[in-house]
């Protein structure tokens, strides 16, 4: 029978396909791994930066951390100004662990700490659509589904004998919290998680850095 669909895809082959979209990497839903100094001194923080994360989506898991620091008290400086002096000394965001650097930064934003990370990975929920023949899986019918996450039952969009399959959003971040006085690391969080989308995902992981500065840090309350 000729149509759209004419290759056929064995059940082995399919399950080839799924795999595919779910064992894109290992994410979890736990809490973060944290580090903490025992030498710092969450005390004297009272004023912070969140620069731009490194990887792709940077400057939303940035935005992110910021909102939910800002949703526990924190008073913290508006990215922009930070990322406007690097790119006036014509530095990266990696190059604020340098001490001389951290320190400097600090007095020109008046901050007592710096926030920098890196977004490992930032795989956005796939989807497959699947039409099912008289002589089973048909490959022509595996394709890409955009526009966020899509779950059905049966009949998919309107195609009979059909079906979208949907992997979840996969985001894994690492943020560090600087003192800029030493150029120490006070603080130090990694997390990987899976959601319905990109931004849901990393909202997840920076709620729970937030969650777990709490406790150290007077200046955050619950």
């Amino acid at each position: 029978m000729n149509g759209p669909f004419t290759h056929v895809v064995t059940p082995a082959r399919l399950a080839v396909l799924l795999a595919g979209l779910i064992a894109m990497g290992p994410a979890g839903c736990v809490g973060p791994q944290v580090a903490v100094n025992a030498h710092a001194d969450f005390t004297r923080i009272h004023r912070v930066a969140v620069a731009t994360f490194g990887g792709p989506g940077g400057d939303v898991a940035a935005d992110l951390l910021t909102q939910d620091l800002l949703m526990h008290g924190a008073d913290v400086v508006e990215r922009q100004r930070l990322d406007a002096i690097l790119r006036e000394q014509h530095l990266a965001a990696d190059n604020i662990l340098d001490p001389a650097t951290v320190k400097m930064m600090g007095k020109i934003l008046g901050v007592d700490a710096i926030f920098v990370g890196t977004v490992a990975n930032n795989t956005p929920s796939q989807s497959i659509l699947v039409s099912t023949g008289r002589h089973g899986y048909n490959g022509g019918a595996a394709i890409s589904v955009n526009g966020g996450t899509v779950y059905n039952e049966g009949s998919a969009l309107g195609i009979p004998d059909s079906q979208v399959i949907t992997s979840a959003a996969q985001a894994s971040l690492i943020a560090r919290m600087v003192d800029v006085e030493t150029g120490s690391i006070m603080w130090s969080g990694r997390m990987s998680y899976e959601g319905l989308d990109s931004q849901e995902t990393m909202e997840s992981i920076t709620s729970a850095f937030a969650e777990s500065l709490v406790p150290l840090w007077p200046a955050l309350h619950k």
